[in-house]
């Protein structure tokens, strides 16, 4: 039973209705020359109507832009912003903070001035000295572009914009105006506390002292400005996730907590890492335990009486619950759960919880997309009733097909789902089996429910024939019979040999010595090496290629934890493994019992003894089915891998972009 979450939590004089919130992130929708569109408004107002007491925006930038940026924005298509650097957008905001408080929600908008990623930096690189000049090589990590030393003479030109917004916002009737002194080289208040990035010499750099004057004396105006009762937030690093090159949670509640709160801040948004350095901090990848990063927030709790707000992988709301129970935190925002599902709070308030969508962790768009949420974006097919019911036959029980089986019941047609397995999952039910992906369970648990809830005739082991189908005389078929891992010839009918689907269901029956073929299948090596397999992965190409298909901070893990890169190694889960092994450039010659024999990109050749050999490359189409049904009904479909190989993302949206046209 939940009970703290409920409650509402006072940050200076505003009065939230409950300490559940969307934390700020990089996929607000803009609207045109960056007024607040429709698209903005609906993107909140999902989150708001779904529950949560606090909906923050994604950072908005306070300094004007310049006329040649605003070229460059219509001459690469980006004229849709967000903007706040004039009075003619603060009718937007009055509209925007209209609808949330149309739901009982309140509305904050975090801010920013761009820092190093975008050129402006407080000292310039190397970061963090010559003799580490780069801590990362890694594309997620980003490339700088050429970065250009803030002159002390615009140290008050950036301030003063910052007020500036402030100020606008308050009179667009926000609630709540929060500072971003977090992530590193995201933004230029974060760069400027970071040691990492500022070094000047100019008495705003060095010591904390210098690093301090800048951020401090912005709140102290923006208090100034806005009066003593406007909620006043902002994010800081609980850590870096930087060791000695970056701030550390000791730095953070001794020294950043005290002159904050002297300057006036009213609440602590807790965040971590680095983005250029450590983004697993910001956005983190399943491999992490749910609220990895609490304790960040709870050690701040222990230094302030200020409301401390925690975030982090926290993608279940008894775990909000107990954080809040344990006083570990005053209030849990929840993003990427509000993302994939934006009523959450609503259902756990209405005792619907087991409908709530959970959250996979997949890092694929976060927002814009979310591989489970089809309508997070700007302009979804709508969800309406049918108006004549349909007999709609779905050939194929993986994501693809429950997705369209739970869409087109919902709108009012009669659904059967058809499977020739002996369960529902198909392959990401089986990646859902091994430990680094065991997230992807969430939505397979979630689409079981629905089956059963809005009673689908679910019928497994039943492979469609002609006959059958044509017996069951169906308006719609919607064929999802997914795709199949392609075995080279090489290594047809060889003993040992396995595909990366099979394996996955079959982990028991997997030997010790394990050979992958394919550099994607990373996280199946990682997870295996992990349960005291030994693995070997080859590919032919080179490191470019490991995991390349990964989400950014999914790839950025693996480098890290499988390549001998110029990283920050300081936090303990990026230790370098040598197990799995990694052998690039290398290509099969043959195969013989219990032994690959092997030949490298220059021609050496060697062996490697072999228990089980995996086969994870190549994709093809299961599309025989849908040849087979095309013409046996006046609608036939076919989505997902059995139309394209794709991932999940595509499964599920093509699902919906037929089911909602049905």
């Amino acid at each position: 039973m939940l009970k703290k979450v409920w409650e509402p939590i006072h940050i200076n004089s505003l009065e939230i209705k409950n300490r559940i919130g969307l934390p700020s992130m990089v996929n607000m929708p803009g609207g045109e020359d960056g007024f607040i569109s429709d698209s903005t408004i609906r993107w909140y107002e999902m989150r708001a109507a779904g529950g949560a007491g606090l909906i923050m925006t994604g950072a908005v930038v306070v300094t004007p832009p310049t006329p040649e940026g605003l070229a460059r924005r219509k001459q690469f298509n980006m004229n849709k912003w967000v903007g706040v650097t004039d009075d003619k957008y603060i009718p937007g905001w009055q509209k925007m903070v209209a609808a949330m408080h149309k739901h009982g929600a309140k509305l904050g908008v975090q801010t920013v001035v761009l820092g190093p990623q975008s050129g402006l930096a407080p000292s310039l690189p190397p970061y963090p000295d010559a003799k580490h000049a780069k801590l990362s090589n890694h594309e997620y990590a980003g490339t700088m572009p050429p970065v250009i030393e803030v002159p002390t003479a615009d140290i008050e030109k950036h301030i003063q914009d910052t007020v500036d917004v402030a100020v606008r916002l308050k009179k667009g009737h926000v609630d709540v105006f929060e500072l971003h002194l977090s992530h590193g080289g995201a933004n230029l208040y974060s760069a400027w506390l970071s040691p990492m990035y500022n070094r000047r010499t100019d008495g705003h750099g060095g010591s904390w002292a210098n690093r301090l004057k800048m951020p401090c004396e912005t709140i102290q105006r923006l208090r100034q400005a806005l009066g003593k009762d406007y909620p006043i937030l902002v994010r800081i690093p609980g850590d870096e996730l930087m060791g000695k090159y970056g701030i550390t949670l000791e730095d953070t509640c001794k020294i950043l907590i005290p002159a904050l709160e002297e300057a006036g801040v009213d609440a602590f948004d807790v965040s971590q890492g680095s983005i250029m350095h450590s983004p697993e901090g910001i956005v983190i990848p399943m491999y992490y335990p749910r609220g990895v990063f609490i304790n960040h927030a709870a050690q701040i709790k222990k230094v302030t009486k200020k409301p401390v707000i925690g975030v982090g992988r926290i993608v279940d709301m008894r775990m909000a619950e107990q954080f809040l129970e344990e006083g570990k935190a005053d209030m849990i925002f929840m993003g990427r759960q509000l993302v994939a599902d934006p009523e959450t709070p609503k259902k756990w308030l209405e005792n619907h919880a087991d409908d709530v969508r959970g959250c996979i962790g997949c890092l694929a768009g976060c927002g814009r997309p979310c591989p489970v949420n089809y309508d997070i974006q700007e302009e979804p097919i709508p969800m309406t009733a049918c108006r004549t019911g349909k007999k709609v036959l779905v050939v194929g029980g993986g994501v693809g097909g429950m997705e369209a089986a739970r869409i087109a019941t919902l709108r009012g047609h009669h659904v059967t789902l058809w499977e020739k397995e002996p369960e529902l999952g198909g392959m990401v039910g089986a990646l859902a089996r091994t430990k680094l992906t065991s997230e992807f369970q969430n939505f397979l648990d979630y689409l079981g429910i629905q089956m059963r809830k809005l009673k689908v005739d679910v019928r497994v082991c039943k492979e469609a024939t002609v006959k059958e189908v044509e017996a069951l005389k169906p308006d719609v078929i919607i064929n999802a019979t997914g795709s199949s891992m392609v075995i080279p010839e090489i290594a047809q009918g060889k003993p040992g040999v396995i595909d990366h689907i099979e394996a996955c269901k079959n982990q028991r029956a997997l030997g010790q010595r394990v050979v992958i073929w394919g550099l994607v299948a990373a996280e199946l090596a990682i997870s295996l090496a992990e349960a005291g397999k030994d693995v070997v992965m080859i590919g032919r190409g080179g490191e470019e290629t490991l995991a390349r298909d990964y989400p950014g901070p999914r790839r950025y893990y693996v480098l890290r934890k499988l390549l001998d890169m110029n990283a920050v190694r300081e936090w303990p889960p990026q230790k370098l493994v040598s197990n799995p092994r990694v052998m690039f450039f290398t290509d099969v010659e043959k195969i013989t019992p219990g032994v690959l024999h092997v030949v490298d990109g220059q021609g050496k050749k060697g062996e490697i003894p072999f228990d089980t050999f995996i086969i994870s490359r190549e994709r093809a189409c299961n599309n025989a089915v849908y040849e087979m049904l095309k013409g046996k009904a006046p609608e036939v479909y076919n989505i997902g891998d059995s139309n394209k190989v794709g991932d999940i993302k595509e499964a599920v949206w093509a699902a919906n972009e037929v089911a909602r046209k049905i």
